[in-house]
């Protein structure tokens, strides 16, 4: 988990440093000729992207999902006569995307995005599974873990601020649709090997803040971005992992590098 911190405090400090480096050449240079002055004025243009992510679960347990137990084939992967769950939170993992940019100009300000893209992750769940056995309460802790690879297709409105020489922030925001090819709903698992399985399709809502920088042959943006799932994505199967969940919502933050 620390490692995980650390990577992503990195990707964040480099970000945020070629943005003060740009910033700071623009204003030295500032009498100088902007690079691609008219770049903003095409109609349509066209990229690519690359980037990183933080893949994350957010579970709602069931109310008082504590005093539940469950039984025989409900815990078939757990050696006790009964168990019952003490504690559940998500554990989120790094993984990357890739895909391509479309643009069509709206205005001085406006642009519509199409981003079709692949993300690549794995999410899990952490559990506290309290068990009895012959009458003797134990501790004992477990990880259900889930790999996703999502078709993402969002549609962003973004606005510009006023470009500063070779420097330009803007804000984003739009709904985005996900397909998970890696979905095990409909995968026939052996009865004793109790999985997490989650519902293929799902609808976010994608938010984020950026730069543009102007280089003499392209456009280079960075940007972060916070996606939220709106479906409950948890299959409802009848073993102690999921009958103790009332839901579960998809999370995803993302780093983006993008060349236009």
């Amino acid at each position: 988990m620390q490692y995980l911190k650390n990577k992503y405090t990195l990707l964040l400090g480099m970000a945020f440093l070629s943005v003060g480096i740009q910033t700071a050449h623009g204003q030295f240079y500032s009498r100088t000729i902007p690079n691609l002055p008219y770049y903003d004025e095409a109609k349509y243009h066209f990229g690519f992207y690359l980037g990183g992510n933080q893949m994350m679960f957010v579970v709602k347990p069931n109310t008082g999902f504590q005093y539940e137990r469950y039984h025989e084939k409900q815990i078939s992967d757990i050696a006790a006569d009964s168990a019952s769950v003490y504690r559940m939170v998500g554990n989120p993992s790094p993984g990357f995307c890739v895909g391509m940019v479309s643009v069509l100009r709206m205005g001085k300000y406006f642009e519509l995005r199409f981003v079709p893209g692949l993300q690549f992750g794995e999410r899990s769940i952490d559990y506290t599974i309290l068990t009895y056995i012959d009458g003797k309460e134990n501790f004992m802790t477990t990880n259900k873990s889930v790999v996703s690879t999502y078709i993402n297709a969002p549609l962003h409105l973004k606005y510009k601020a006023v470009r500063i020489h070779n420097l330009r922030p803007y804000i984003y925001a739009g709904p985005a649709f996900k397909w998970d090819l890696s979905s095990q709903r409909k995968k026939n698992d052996n009865p004793n090997d109790l999985r997490l399985k989650m519902s293929k399709g799902d609808i976010a809502m994608d938010v984020g803040v950026g730069f543009d920088f102007y280089t003499n042959w392209f456009k280079f943006g960075v940007q972060l971005e916070m996606s939220f799932g709106f479906n409950d994505i948890l299959t409802k199967q009848d073993h102690i992992y999921a009958q103790s969940i009332e839901s579960v919502h998809s999370k995803i933050f993302q780093i983006i590098f993008t060349f236009e």
